[in-house]
């Protein structure tokens, strides 16, 4: 549940597995446009490590911009 720019721990984890398998897939698809010789192939995990580097920069912007629940509640004890 996310309130203001505050997400729950839980999701934070999630994000941060979204954004591991992005990497995979972006690593992926780059190595392979690489091995292929089919242009139409190759256009295709082009497009794909494209679109992965795309959705790589929103997460990172969402994990960025959001402090988690429990962020909150250590800052608040501590200070």
């Amino acid at each position: 549940m996310r309130i203001g720019n505050s997400i729950a721990p839980h999701e934070a984890l999630e994000l941060h597995e979204l954004l591991t398998f992005k990497n995979v897939c972006a690593t992926k698809s780059a190595s392979m446009a690489a091995l292929v010789k089919d242009d139409e192939l190759k256009t295709i995990l082009e497009q794909d490590f494209n679109t992965s580097k795309e959705h790589i920069k929103e997460l990172q912007d969402l994990m960025v911009g959001a402090s988690t629940a429990f962020d909150s509640a250590s800052k608040a004890t501590v200070g």
